[in-house]
């Protein structure tokens, strides 16, 4: 008698914590969830005001070696106006032949700000700051050193794509330095585009 008074209390403790639902198969309807929240779209929008390129130049020879990579990632905060940072990587060797080979290495960072006066010409501010060889340390040569470069410009860019431009500009260096590895003036070609 126990056991079928505990099954009875066992039988209707679960019926009464069983719940129903709807079937729209049969009903043609479905209950409104309230609680789903639907997902909003994101806002890429900023994503097509960052630009990204740099410049590259490479140049081998059977004497001459010489590597110069600085890619640039960039923001544009009002229409004409883009700036940015970017790593600056430079190695140059030169073979003397039987007087031996000379090797320098320079690395680096820089900002910069582009102003587009029309869609073609535009003005350049850059900061390079470039740790590399002191060459006229005799005692140490392998010593390194900080060299700062203020370099003012501009340049002309034409459209090479949807979101792409390609650049040249001539900049020059207002802090010359004794150890300086930058002509004077710089004349650069480079690649630009957005995302």
């Amino acid at each position: 008698m126990k056991k079928r008074i505990f099954g009875l209390v066992f039988l209707v403790f679960i019926c009464l914590q069983s719940k129903a639902q709807t079937d729209s198969v049969y009903y043609g309807n479905t209950p409104k969830d309230n609680n789903h929240k639907t997902k909003t779209p994101r806002n890429t929008e900023w994503l097509k005001q960052f630009t990204y390129g740099g410049n590259t130049q490479l140049y081998f020879s059977g004497n001459f070696t010489f590597v110069d990579l600085a890619p640039t990632i960039g923001y544009s905060p009002m229409e004409r106006l883009n700036v940015g940072v970017g790593f600056i990587y430079f190695y140059s060797s030169v073979n003397y032949n039987g007087y031996g080979r000379y090797q320098q290495s320079a690395v680096g960072g820089l900002c910069y700000a582009k102003y587009a006066f029309n869609d073609n010409f535009f003005g350049q501010v850059q900061f390079d700051k470039l740790r590399q060889s002191n060459v006229f340390n005799f005692n140490n040569p392998e010593e390194k050193v900080w060299v700062d470069y203020l370099l003012v410009g501009g340049g002309y860019s034409i459209d090479v794509g949807k979101n792409a431009r390609a650049t040249t500009s001539i900049l020059l260096n207002l802090m010359p330095h004794r150890l300086s590895i930058y002509p004077n003036p710089i004349i650069q070609f480079g690649f630009v585009a957005g995302f």
